[in-house]
């Protein structure tokens, strides 16, 4: 298993730890974004192929996401039932809660997110 990680295109754009199996192949893939002055990161979403699941992959990756932020505090975007129960193990394992709600701040509402926090909506 090959482990990438993609910084940012834009200064406040997201960060993307990716999956690639011993072929190449895409298998999985983390998006977040991580605030240093605030020290806060944000996890936006995380993948790993149906064939793939159930393998550690996902706290794998996720442990690396989270590794760009290392002393932040986190959050998800929202989370399903399953995902739930995957970031409380996550949360658990690594010391990093992972719960799901609003950016830890600012910077992180992303371009939409933060035209509505100027306007105060």
């Amino acid at each position: 298993m090959c482990l990438t990680s993609v910084p940012p295109r834009t200064p406040r754009g997201a960060c993307e730890v990716l999956l690639h199996d011993a072929h190449g192949t895409l298998v999985g893939q983390v998006v977040f974004r991580v605030c240093a002055p605030c020290r806060t990161g944000r996890v936006l979403g995380i993948w790993i192929t149906e064939a793939r699941q159930r393998e550690g992959l996902g706290q794998q990756a996720l442990r690396a996401a989270l590794a760009r932020g290392r002393g932040h505090r986190w959050n998800t975007s929202l989370q399903s039932r399953p995902g739930r129960a995957f970031f409380a193990a996550v949360a658990a394992t690594e010391g990093v809660p992972l719960t799901h709600g609003r950016p830890l701040c600012a910077h992180l509402l992303g371009p939409i997110g933060r035209v509505l926090h100027r306007l105060r909506l």
